[in-house]
């Protein structure tokens, strides 16, 4: 009797998002006039913040203007994540507060229980887009701009990978990134092909 071999399909190589990446998606989105201004602003808003902070799309969702607006007065905020019942500490740089001064407005009469990705109609602000059409649109975007192995993932794995490139303590990552376990973060670390070329000693 012949034994059928179960044939596996290759693993495809998750890319991670680097600064010519972000700098590429960026770049797309703007220059695209086929995009809605509302969609435009939700997708430079998604890409920059998943950039700096590593944010998982579901909870970048959670984020409202009063989060942006600590940001850029005290340069750290905390995010409830309902998934995991837990806070999370956000932090942001000069860069990072340079980047949202560019795609955030707020003044005194700003109503700061807004969503920043939100749908276009005022009614609908504060409860925000549907999290799956959003997940949705931001992969589609990224692998039409970048290729099939992107997707909004791929912004986690390239900041965690980054800072395990630059040699930052694993439990460092792990508290910045939100995982309870280093052995999660240290998963994430995907040396990029030039983290290996410029490793190697022979």
């Amino acid at each position: 009797m012949k034994v059928k071999s179960k044939r596996r399909t290759p693993k495809r190589i998750k890319e991670s998002v680097t600064e010519v990446e972000y700098k590429k998606l960026m770049s797309a989105v703007r220059g695209d006039e086929s995009l809605r201004e509302n969609t435009k602003d939700n997708l430079l808003r998604a890409f920059t913040i998943l950039y700096f902070t590593g944010l998982r799309l579901n909870e970048l969702q959670e984020m409202n203007l009063s989060h942006i607006k600590e940001l850029l007065n005290d340069g750290e905020t905390k995010l409830f994540l309902p998934k995991t019942q837990s806070e999370r500490k956000l932090f942001a740089g000069d860069a990072f507060q340079k980047q949202l001064k560019k795609l955030f407005t707020i003044t005194a009469d700003t109503d700061l229980q807004i969503k920043i990705i939100a749908k276009g109609s005022n009614e609908s602000k504060k409860a925000g887009m549907h999290p799956l059409t959003f997940i949705a649109q931001v992969n589609a975007v990224m692998k039409s701009v970048l290729g099939a192995g992107y997707t909004s993932h791929s912004f986690r794995q390239g900041l965690i990978s980054e800072m395990g490139a630059k040699g930052i303590n694993a439990k460092i990552i792990s508290k910045f990134i939100g995982h309870s376990d280093v052995k999660t973060t240290m998963g994430y670390i995907k040396p990029t092909d030039d983290d290996v070329k410029g490793a190697m000693i022979r």
